[in-house]
């Protein structure tokens, strides 16, 4: 699961989520530095919150939800200053 999404009206910043199901590794960048990694081989949570903020003069939070799906797959949801903004569904 991969996405993309630009965040600000003034000020923009790029956001990028990389989740491997597979290998079990988590990367999360913001303007192309990364601000959290995780690599986990067994037992992934069923519900796992990734939450921070971006920008200077025009904060914003970003809260990223990531629900594991029974066998394979997961719905990631992603909240921009507390709204749901997209759910982004895949393995």
């Amino acid at each position: 699961m991969k996405f993309v999404i630009e965040i600000g009206d003034t000020e923009k910043h790029h956001v990028e989520y990389n989740f491997n199901q597979l290998l079990g590794s988590l990367v999360i960048k913001v303007n192309e530095k990364p601000i959290k990694r995780s690599l986990r081989l067994i037992n992934e949570p069923v519900l796992e919150v990734h939450a921070f903020e971006v920008g200077d003069q025009e904060r914003s939070s970003v809260r990223i939800e990531k629900e594991r799906k029974q066998l394979l797959g997961c719905r990631n949801r992603l909240y921009i200053n507390n709204r749901l903004v997209k759910v982004f569904d895949g393995i």
